[in-house]
């Protein structure tokens, strides 16, 4: 997970541009092998802006204040000169298409979701392994970024956006969290244990991301339990790992966050025409 510091986001070099006219976009692909479970680069930004998308398994995509969990088809643009890094799950694949201000059909100036149609997803892969004429690769080029900046489908919310705090005071609290959603201390413990008061912790909270930590630490562990059990946990073990002694207990914080069971929800993903789609 990501464990930089304030300094290290300030200190974030700018990578240039690597699109070199008359083309209009490229893509980078970086497999789980090539990284592990650790960051991909210490924190960075581009002259471009950047498309992360997940091809197969699970990217998260860290920024200095939220992280991006990333199913199959699913991206997140990330405008030019913001600093950010990533790192991808075991046997996971994650892409990266860079876009010069030029090219984009509309400007790129936030953050936000995109869902990558399958066949766009073929086709950027297809073009930086097959060699093509300049004038039918630039016509291609042009016609996936007008079908990447469409607005984005509604689809079953399964963005796992999780905000994180700026605060070195609780930067290794936060750390731990995120490394072990499940750890079964209560949240004075965890306090405790790293030198923290509560009032503290509570006051970093809600200033910096408008909630208590305990209702942040609960979104921690159910965008690790939504994953889990799409994936095929039975949804005991799910709420064991995501610390809860009762499945009953795992349940009600559940259907709290996304409004429906752990199963009902398994159902509804798999209905879901995105999830048919792009599941891998």
């Amino acid at each position: 997970m990501n464990s930089y510091r304030q300094d290290d986001w300030d200190a974030s070099p700018e990578h240039p541009s690597t699109v070199a006219p008359p083309y209009l976009m490229g893509t980078g692909v970086v497999t789980g092998e090539d990284t592990g479970t650790r960051p991909l680069s210490p924190p960075h930004s581009h002259a471009d802006a950047m498309l992360a998308w997940c091809y197969r398994g699970t990217v998260w995509v860290h920024l200095q204040d939220t992280m991006w969990r990333l199913a199959p088809g699913q991206g997140v643009w990330v405008p030019a000169h913001t600093p950010h890094t990533a790192h991808h799950e075991r046997d996971s694949v994650g892409c990266y298409t860079y876009l010069p201000a030029s090219s984009a059909t509309a400007p790129i100036d936030a953050v936000s979701r995109v869902l990558v149609p399958r066949a766009v997803q073929e086709m950027l892969l297809h073009l930086g392994i097959n060699d093509m004429p300049t004038d039918l690769r630039v016509r291609i080029q042009s016609v996936l970024i007008e079908m990447l900046q469409q607005p984005a489908p509604e689809a079953l919310d399964g963005w796992g956006e999780v905000p994180l705090p700026t605060d070195e005071r609780v930067s290794a609290l936060v750390q731990a969290v995120l490394a072990e959603p499940g750890d079964p201390l209560n949240a004075q413990d965890l306090f405790l244990a790293h030198g923290l008061h509560e009032r503290t912790v509570l006051r970093i909270f809600q200033r910096e991301i408008g909630m208590t930590f305990g209702r942040w630490r609960t979104g921690v562990r159910m965008t690790l339990a939504a994953r889990l059990i799409v994936d095929g946990t039975p949804i005991g073990a799910a709420a064991h790992r995501c610390g809860y002694a009762t499945t009953s207990a795992f349940s009600a914080a559940f259907k709290d966050r996304f409004g429906t069971t752990p199963r009902q929800y398994v159902t509804r993903v798999q209905a879901d025409a995105a999830h048919q789609a792009y599941w891998r």
